[in-house]
């Protein structure tokens, strides 16, 4: 079992700091783009400083600095491969039955990521979009 509330704190820290950088080497961004590919443990951030979310089709990949910063959570992976992946959000624990398909599991990870950014959007003056990799998950937030 992997519990998430522990990342919470490391994801918050590489948001803010990515975009505290970003703004510092390329100026103030009007959209930022969370994006994550939650089987293989990594979250993305993107930027677009000419380029509105509409302009961008609300993908992240279209971003104008695509991957500008990467975080790297090996255990979300790991705990993913196994046969009963179980992940502790907030006091429940929900487990990942591989049969429902990856769409199941990147919803899990997308509930969990939009109260953080939600939080992270009131630092900053731009908008946002929370986007899972190969999934019909994508919100401005």
């Amino acid at each position: 079992m992997i519990d998430l509330n522990k990342h919470t704190a490391e994801i918050k820290k590489f948001l803010n700091t990515s975009i505290e950088r970003f703004q510092t080497e390329n100026g103030k961004p009007n959209s930022i783009g969370i994006y994550s590919c939650s089987w293989a443990g990594w979250i993305s951030i993107n930027f677009n400083v000419n380029k509105s979310l509409t302009e961008t089709a609300n993908n992240c990949p279209d971003f104008e600095y695509v991957e500008f910063d990467l975080l790297e959570i090996p255990e979300l992976q790991d705990e993913y491969e196994t046969d009963n992946p179980e992940f502790k959000i907030n006091d429940s624990i929900k487990t990942h039955d591989h049969e429902l398909g990856d769409e199941n599991f990147n919803q899990l990870i997308f509930e969990y990521l939009k109260p953080i950014v939600k939080e992270i959007k009131g630092n900053f003056e731009s908008d946002f979009l929370l986007q899972m990799l190969d999934s019909n998950l994508a919100e401005e937030i």
